[in-house]
């Protein structure tokens, strides 16, 4: 009776019944059954409804589903039901049901001794059971997913049971309800192992190709374990980014495009923050479900001082076998909390990142969206890069830390209530020094942005220059202008590491603040609650039970403020970035001031798709209704014409004087039109007039057709092969397009490529000579099949006999263009060409006005055409003749373009493996005198860090034998151990990043652009300039900024790691002997993992380079690109290549997750070693330094995290260092050792070329001259 009463009372504690470690049985029903019962019953009728009205269903027919189906019909034949609902899960459903009914007849027993919960709680079990039944035929018919309702239910319920099953057990008097109760726990433990298996063998085939996340169970997303797959494949073989998870449809960057893209046409964008708050508004599920789980890590971090506290207050007890039932539960206690750090720290990193991809995703889209709408005026390809790579990774690092800032203040507060309750009111000094800190990193904050924004500007300054010698190495090589712009772009580099080092500076003030209070808090903390204590009098002093779990609870504190230093200034990087990237949003979208009368195509900006401005918009629209109505009044007025042009004016700022006025000029429908005039006249300008390209100032453009074949006087091209630059996104047509390069008397120069048309021709057609370059460019648009080509002075590169030729094959009586009927407007600087145009516009040059008409007609006129000397058209043409001088061998294919191989695709191997010699090759590049004053400096901190745990055990066990006496003695030594801290923290951080940094960047950047600038043209030949670039610019960051602050983080957490193993093996004797085998399993951990997270960095790395490349190209060739119509075409690449770069870099960040759950179990296994070896050896190991072993397990499990995430993350920045030490080892040189001839003074102010006896072939594997000659 005296247990019954006391079950029957809520408790919680059982008080003196069963030995005293046990719940009451009325807590366990009301609190541990009840509510997730009921929570259970209002989910799954809501899930079912759901899934039925969504009414897809994802599984096949199957024996699985046709178990289940007949266990259910067999339900009352119990002799067949065994038989045939084997390893059916509703059949344990139904036995469960069964064990349910069992448990409530046994509370209906007269004999049953039951609380006034006990049959509601039988009841409410089994209503609960029948809706489980209903819930997992569903889930399974109509989800591709295991239910997480199921599995959420299973896994807590059988906790809680279990705990109410030993309860009724130890109680002895309800033997029934307890067995029923055993029954149901065993039942409900093997149906969370069924439900938890993926069901993607028995999915529908639309279904199978889903990444396994998606498919994966809750248990699945706890542990990581759809990783395995993948961590498989990369230990063993080398990966490829087509072989990785597919996307899911919210990483999809058409899908965040258009969201972003809706949400900010409605925002007000007048706040310099309305990007960053709008991308938030799209993404609030994924940013707000960080929340949750932030939560609850905070919750279990802050249970571990009252672990400490328990568990020391009971080693310091004597032994007693009575209330060992307690060591067990703290063993229990000590694994459930560390395990809940483990998983609740991975989920809530886990979907940062995912909100992360998205946001990325979001960006990169709209800011490629914005780049291919802005004026060609202010298409600017280098600042356009600069925010899509060095912005973008601002925001990605800022975003990582960015629910830390409030939760940092929430860690903080609770932090100092728990050791107010320990120390009283000396808890404010922390909160003092936290404000300080806080204080600091704000004023530091101010400066970041300006700093950043600086620093960036040189970047993007140094990155421009680059970019523009890359795309013109042909030139500065015939130039002789190599050490001239060495000089130039070192100079730039030199200035940016000048301008980055105020920046790098404020970094190691914020470090110094960020480790101040973490330091001297507890110093000062501990001397004013002495003093107080002491003059109180009292027994108060610091024992060692106070002593640790403040100790813990300081660690706990040092945590969220350095983190809330370093994660606000990250926050407010990125805020400066979202500022830079809303500025280009906003910029002036290209407005096309055309009437196209006909077509149902683009109609330029009228109806784009870019992201405006309110008044953007509006001025847009009201410019719509004018055109619409300027195209009913001159809809009739185009008489036979293409283009009509009346009184315009036409300029690229609207706010200048325009360049041309008073034009007044017509284009024949199916004519040549030949656009004449001297040089600067506003030929080129014109014809931007036609394609939309500059404004219509006064006057008007009627044209028939918005998709026109354009040539611009400098061809533009995308990176690729000859085939690909000519058809590009038009359809392919193979007849057609042999007969194009016959047309463009391409045929024989492609037969003299090493590959023919599939040879590469290089970033901006760098393989080609200028004459091939511009026939390529004619090639693509007479191949485009245009009603509509508009030529820029296209003749002009190419040699008499290949401009006739190609002139009469296009535009001669039987032209290609000719039988189209094609209109034609060419602009040309020569005058050979104006007998056989159709119509003329002439330019004066004066800006104003022009003349048009028959060539005849003009003649005839006092004008600019009369004053020229040009013959009489003579249409007869000798193809032959013309096909035996028309080829211009390319004088960049001397070598085949695919020998050279990029340089991050040379050895696969070591992708897996990595190479210490990268290592020395980083040291050596730094020097080894500063890495050794690094190394000094560093171990020398963490010395003066870690060794006051030993000594306030001293102190304490001092004060345990005199309180308070030598307290000037304690403090005095704990306060210079702080100082010294200090002192080498600033020295450590100093060397590395104001010393090294500059070293190294300088060093490496030499390297690079020595090798570049001595690279013989072959190279540019075969190597995309995206991937050069990618070199001088992600690979210079990562060593000017992420590499340095990894090293100084992974080996300053290596020491402190070391350090902290050695106190817990101090305080715990035993436990070193573990330590062994957690190295070994530590490196079988790092082994597997880096195989695979390499390769993801080496992928996430160049899936950006053409993504780069293209954004570039893009951006450089936005006339033609808009003038073709190609626009969405192009889109639709980038999204390709978007998503194609998504994947890396998605999974690299999921791996790292995978890693750290895995060091939390790492220590989850050492703290419960620790704890067990504690509660078996009571009263053989010290109180005090068991105080030391557990505060140090706390600390050992964050910087153990620490120490492989920064390993991880300097094993891949490392690869930086590893791209640029093999691209400047395996380029060749131009400069070939025989090379002994110095070039005279006067180079290159004049020089000549002298052959002689010299044989010359496209390609060096035999000897097959195409050119020789003797002298």
């Amino acid at each position: 009776m005296v247990s019954w009463s006391c079950d029957d009372s809520f408790g919680p504690y059982a008080g003196d019944c069963r030995g005293g470690f046990d719940f009451t049985l009325l807590f366990e029903e009301s609190i541990l059954t009840i509510p997730i019962t009921a929570l259970v019953l209002l989910a799954a009728p809501c899930r079912v409804l759901y899934l039925l009205h969504k009414n897809k269903v994802k599984v096949d027919s199957s024996r699985w589903l046709y178990c289940k189906i007949v266990s259910w019909l067999m339900t009352t034949s119990p002799g067949l039901y065994f038989v045939a609902c084997t390893n059916s899960l509703t059949t344990l459903c139904l036995i469960l049901l069964a064990s349910q009914i069992g448990f409530l007849i046994s509370w209906t027993r007269p004999s049953a001794v039951a609380t006034r919960a006990s049959l509601p709680t039988a009841a409410l079990s089994f209503v609960t059971s029948i809706s489980l039944l209903c819930l997992s035929y569903v889930e399974h018919v109509y989800s591709y997913r295991p239910s997480t309702v199921l599995i959420l239910f299973l896994l807590f319920s059988a906790l809680f049971d279990a705990t109410r099953t030993r309860t009724l057990w130890l109680q002895g008097y309800n033997r029934p309800a307890a067995i029923t109760a055993l029954i149901a726990t065993v039942i409900k433990i093997v149906m969370l192992a069924v439900e938890a298996i993926e069901k993607r063998r028995f999915l529908r085939p639309q279904y199978r190709a889903l990444p396994p996340e998606v498919t994966g169970s809750v248990l699945s997303h706890w542990f990581f374990s759809w990783q395995i797959p993948l961590f498989r494949a990369g230990y063993s073989k080398h990966l490829e980014i087509e072989t990785l998870f597919p996307l899911e449809k919210h990483f999809k960057s058409l899908y965040l495009q258009q969201l972003l893209q809706r949400a900010w046409a409605k925002a007000s964008r007048k706040g310099s923050h309305a990007l960053m708050l709008t991308v938030l508004r799209t993404l609030k599920w994924p940013t707000m479900s960080i929340i949750f789980p932030r939560l609850c890590f905070i919750g279990f971090t802050f249970c571990q001082p009252f672990l400490i506290s328990a568990t020391l207050e009971w080693a310091e007890n004597d032994s007693d076998s009575d209330d060992m039932n307690q060591g067990y539960g703290l063993i229990g206690a000590w694994f459930l909390v560390f395990m809940g750090l483990a998983v609740t720290s991975g989920q809530y990193q886990h979907l940062t990142y995912r909100a992360i991809t998205m946001a990325r995703g979001q960006l990169v889209s709209i800011l490629f969206d914005k780049a291919t709408d802005i004026s060609i005026t202010a298409a600017d390809p280098s600042a356009a890069l600069t925010l899509m790579s060095a912005d973008i990774e601002r925001i990605d690092t800022g975003w990582r830390t960015a629910h830390d800032v409030w939760a940092n203040l929430v860690e903080i507060v609770i932090a100092v209530y728990l050791l107010g309750r320990q120390l009283g009111i000396a808890c404010l000094i922390p909160v003092g020094a936290a404000i300080f800190s806080i204080v600091g990193s704000v004023i530091a904050v101010s400066f970041v942005m300006a700093r950043q924004a600086a620093w960036l500007e040189a970047i993007e300054k140094r990155i421009s220059v680059t970019s523009q010698m890359l795309g013109s190495m042909k030139g500065v090589k015939m130039c002789g202008l190599t050490d001239v712009l060495s000089t130039r772009i070192h100079a730039l580099r030199n200035d940016e590491l000048r301008i980055s080092g105020k920046f790098r500076r404020l970094l190691i003030w914020n470090m110094v603040l960020a480790y101040l209070a973490p330091i001297f808090a507890p110093v000062l903390t501990f001397a004013t609650y002495s003093l107080v204590a002491r003059s109180r009098g009292g027994d108060n002093n610091l024992d060692i039970n106070r002593m640790f779990t403040s100790l813990s609870l300081f660690a706990l504190l040092n945590e969220p403020i350095s983190s809330f230093v370093t994660s606000l200034s990250s926050l407010m990087g990125s805020v400066g970035s979202f500022a830079r990237i809303q500025a280009f949003l906003n910029t002036d979208i290209r407005v096309d001031g055309r009437i196209i009368s006909h077509g149902n195509k683009s109609e330029g900006s009228l109806t784009t798709k870019s992201l405006r401005s309110e008044q953007e918009k509006d001025s847009v629209s009201s410019e719509k209704d004018s055109n619409l109505q300027k195209v009913s009044l001159f809809a009739n007025s185009l008489d036979g014409n293409c283009i009509v042009v009346k009184t315009g004016a036409f300029g690229y700022d609207t706010t200048q004087k325009p360049i041309l006025s008073d034009i007044t000029a017509q284009v024949p429908l199916g004519k040549l039109t030949l656009v004449v005039g001297p040089v600067g006249s506003g030929k080129s300008t014109l014809l931007r007039a036609f394609l939309g390209e500059v404004a219509v100032m006064a006057g008007s453009i009627q044209m028939m057709n918005s998709e026109i074949a354009y040539c611009d006087q400098t061809p533009w091209h995308m990176n690729g092969t000859v085939r690909d630059s000519i058809i590009a996104f038009s359809h392919v047509d193979e007849r057609w397009y042999q007969k194009v390069l016959q047309a463009c008397s391409l045929t024989e120069d492609l037969a003299q490529l090493p590959k023919g048309d599939l040879s590469k021709i290089g970033s901006k057609g760098i393989v080609l000579s200028g004459g091939q370059s511009q026939r390529v460019s004619l090639a693509r648009a007479v191949y485009a099949q245009k009603r509509i080509i508009i030529l820029d002075d296209v003749f002009s590169g190419l040699d008499m006999h290949t401009e006739n030729a190609v002139f009469h094959n296009l535009l001669g009586t039987q032209g290609l263009l000719r039988q189209l009927n094609t209109t034609v407007v060419m602009a040309t600087s020569r005058a050979n060409r104006l007998s056989y145009a159709d119509h003329i516009i002439s330019l004066d040059g004066t800006g104003i006005g022009c003349e048009q008409g028959s060539f005849d007609k003009l003649t005839n006129a006092d004008n600019y055409v009369s004053r020229l000397a040009v013959a009489s058209a003579n249409w007869t043409f000798n193809q032959a003749t013309a096909s035996s001088t028309s080829t211009e061998p390319s004088v960049n294919a001397l070598v085949d373009s695919e020998v050279i191989l990029s340089d991050e695709a040379k050895d696969d191997a070591s992708r897996r493996t990595g190479d210490m010699a990268i290592y020395l090759y980083y040291i050596r590049a730094i020097g080894w005198i500063p890495s050794l004053i690094f190394v000094f400096a560093i171990c020398a901190f963490i010395v003066c860090q870690s060794f006051p745990t030993i000594w306030l055990n001293w102190w304490a066990a001092a004060n345990a034998k005199d309180p308070f006496a030598r307290l000037g003695y304690y403090l005095g030594i704990y306060a210079m151990l702080g100082g010294l801290a200090i002192i080498f923290l600033v020295l450590s951080t100093w060397q590395m990043i104001v010393t090294m940094v500059p070293l190294s960047g300088n060093s490496f950047h030499q390297s690079l652009l020595k090798t570049v600038l001595n690279a013989p043209m072959s190279f540019f030949a075969a190597t995309d300039a995206g991937v050069t670039i990618n070199r001088f610019s992600q690979d210079l960051q990562l060593v000017d900024m992420d590499l340095p602050l990894s090293a100084l983080n992974t080996f300053a957490t290596f020491v402190l790691c070391i350090a902290e193993m050695v106190l817990i093996s101090v305080g715990s004797y035993y436990t070193a002997i573990a330590f062994p085998f957690l190295f070994a399993a530590l490196w079988m951990v790092q082994h597997t993992y880096l195989r695979t997270s390499r390769q993801l960095r080496f992928m996430d790395l160049e899936a950006k380079s053409p993504l780069y490349a293209l954004f570039t190209e893009s951006v450089a060739g936005l006339a033609t690109l808009r003038a073709f119509g190609w626009r969405d075409a192009l889109e639709k690449k980038h999204h390709d290549l978007l998503d194609r770069s998504q994947r890396p870099f998605y999974l690299l960040y999921a791996a790292q997750r995978w890693l750290t759950l895995v060091l939390d179990l790492f220590v989850t296994v050492i703290a419960v070693l620790v704890v067990v070896l504690v509660t078996q050896l009571r009263g053989v190991l010290p109180t005090g330094l068991i105080g030391v072993a557990l505060v140090n397990i706390i600390q050992f499990s964050q910087h153990l995290k620490l120490l492989m995430t920064f390993w991880t993350t300097l094993e891949t920045h490392i690869g930086a260092i590893s791209r640029i030490k093999s691209f400047t080892s395996d380029t060749a040189s131009e400069h070939e050792p025989q090379e002994k001839e110095q070039p005279p003074s006067i180079w290159p102010s004049k020089g000549q070329i002298v052959f002689d006896n010299v044989s010359a072939g496209y390609t060096c594997v035999h000897f097959d001259p195409k050119l020789t000659t003797s002298h």
